[in-house]
């Protein structure tokens, strides 16, 4: 019997939870499918397709996702960073280890405890038809440190996916696809250093590639982010030997697609759902806290004021960027604090100088730092905002030269040491190295799963706490 002389790979990456548009992905793989009638297909997402700011994802901690994967007809995915650092390991477990068609590719994760994959995801997968062997693996971007505290350990990804590769080589198949949620420039490396692949199906940088592009002997794809794209790549092969002789590929636009019906019916039904689940009242607050991009304001004292009670740091900054709208008199519910505060950051401990302190604290008094517009690293505000602190006092004047402007800085009303160590509780975006780089800091410890809105939620139901954040940290010169 003669092997097919064709496969078709459909591909999606980075949706982040763009639940407005998984109809029309769906209504597009499934034109694409039907122009392919005796062709074998499959469909594989590279991973981030889940967003806690989304309310459905929130409200049903992404049970949405794994039927809209199903009803769309998804064969394989990859982690994203945004699955495997904002659910628990025991979530993922409750999603994917039910018995779902749809199989979890991830060579480079691993349980810490047993060392091992769970049992609901692979390291890589043969798929056959008719004796034609397609080798598919995949790999997630490394965050040693966030994995560790939820229980997994992540290895370098190029190293392990030279392992899988060899042994997917050595099983005899036919053709090697990656899914790879690394980047474009890690996909790159695995071109140059990973003998065996031919497809690298790509996310993460959320970049786009149109058709696939050759770099080495590795074709790598991309179709962006947000579901605008679906990509198709159609590998062709000798129908006696198995042979790839053939890549081709393109992106599709779903903006004009049709959508599919059942899929577009359970997005609505979710949406309902999740609408219901977010009007859970958390609080009602008799005064509206208000918050100043600009400045300090009593929100984002307490936020401030919230972290540092966490970690049991000595002083606390955050930017006010975090907080995209005032709180009005009245109740609070699980949705109001995820419209108030919509990224998935942590709460981390790090360790500043005085001076780099300062640093910050006078880049924060400029406005090309505080308007600055911002995406990624978890943060998913409008711009980074100015800083909000808890356990300083900062005096400044206006009148003077940029990054003059501090007067005087008081931690327990001693002025602040410029070569002194502090520890300092702050958002975990500023260990990468974005918005306030002097916050990048050293020895960073994290703490997980929750995220700012939680610590939100536990200070706003506190007397003390919304007393204390009415009185002002930066006091303005005459």
């Amino acid at each position: 019997m003669k092997k097919p002389e064709k496969v078709v790979l459909l591909h999606t990456n980075d949706i982040h939870s763009s639940f407005q548009v998984m109809p029309r992905i769906a209504g597009t793989v499934a034109r694409l499918r039907a122009s392919h009638p005796s062709v074998p297909v499959i469909v594989a997402d590279c991973g981030d397709h889940m967003d806690r700011m989304s309310t459905i994802t929130e409200a049903g901690a992404g049970d949405a996702h794994l039927e809209v994967l199903e009803k769309t007809g998804y064969d394989v995915v990859t982690l994203g960073n945004n699955e495997g650092l904002t659910f628990t390991k025991a979530r993922l477990q409750e999603l994917f280890g039910g018995g779902t068609p749809v199989c979890v590719i991830a060579a480079n994760l691993r349980d810490q405890e047993t060392t091992q994959a769970p049992e609901w995801m692979k390291s890589s997968l043969i798929w056959e038809r008719d004796g034609l062997r397609i080798g598919i693996t995949g790999a997630t971007a490394q965050y040693p440190i966030f994995y560790q505290l939820l229980g997994w350990q992540v290895d370098e990804p190029v190293e392990a996916l030279k392992k899988e590769v060899h042994t997917l080589r050595q099983a005899g198949v036919h053709a090697v696809v990656v899914l790879s949620h690394l980047g474009l420039r890690t996909d790159k490396r695995l071109a140059e250093e990973v003998e065996g692949i031919d497809v690298i199906l790509g996310g993460h940088t959320h970049h786009v590639l149109e058709e696939p592009l050759l770099h080495e002997r590795t074709y790598l794809c991309a179709a962006g982010s947000m579901g605008r794209y679906v990509g198709e790549v159609e590998l062709s092969f000798d129908p006696d030997s198995g042979q790839l002789v053939q890549v081709q590929g393109r992106l599709h636009e779903t903006v004009r697609g049709e959508e599919d019906p059942a899929v577009r019916k359970l997005v609505e039904e979710r949406a309902l759902e999740a609408a219901a689940v977010m009007q859970e009242r958390i609080t009602v607050l008799g005064e509206g806290l208000e918050v100043d991009w600009e400045r300090d304001s009593p929100l984002g004292n307490l936020l401030a004021a919230g972290i540092r009670k966490q970690t049991g740091a000595e002083l606390a900054l955050i930017n006010s960027g975090q907080l995209l709208t005032s709180l009005l008199p009245g109740p609070v519910t699980r949705g109001t604090l995820l419209e108030l505060c919509p990224s998935p950051v942590n709460t981390c401990i790090t360790t500043l100088t005085g001076q780099e302190l300062r640093q910050a604290l006078e880049e924060s008094l400029l406005a090309e730092f505080v308007e600055l517009p911002l995406y990624g690293n978890g943060f998913r505000g409008k711009r980074l905002g100015g800083l909000c602190v808890d356990g300083l006092e900062v005096y400044w004047d206006a009148r003077q030269e940029p990054y003059s402007r501090i007067t005087a800085l008081l931690y327990k009303g001693e002025p602040l040491r410029p070569d002194r160590e502090y520890r300092v509780a702050t958002g975990d975006m500023f260990t990468f190295g974005t918005g306030y780089l002097s916050l990048k800091g050293r020895d960073p410890q994290y703490f997980l799963p929750d995220f700012l809105r939680h610590v939100l939620e536990k200070e706003l139901n506190d007397p003390e706490a919304l007393r204390l954040c009415r009185i002002s940290r930066f006091h303005l010169f005459p």
